[in-house]
């Protein structure tokens, strides 16, 4: 299985990990765990802000939730 890791520019000469949305963004990992939840549920507004049915944000809110978390923990497990 290809690995999910991609990489940011370099910064001060370190090589910063992220994970990547299905849509394309990137997003910062980070270690502490409060910052990386609230960056990827900032990340989830910005797909479910214009669905107006509220099951369907939801669902897509779960989906795309479980996606960045697994990426996450599997990008914190390669490094």
């Amino acid at each position: 299985m290809p690995s999910r890791i991609s990489r940011k520019k370099k910064v001060s000469g370190t090589r910063l990990p992220v994970i990547e949305c299905s849509c394309g963004a990137q997003i910062l990992l980070v270690p502490n765990v409060k910052e990386m939840s609230a960056a990827i549920e900032a990340h989830i507004i910005i797909h479910t802000k214009k669905i107006k049915d509220a099951k369907e944000a939801q669902a897509k809110a779960e989906r795309i939730r479980d996606d960045l978390i697994a990426k996450v923990l599997e990008t914190a497990s390669e490094l």
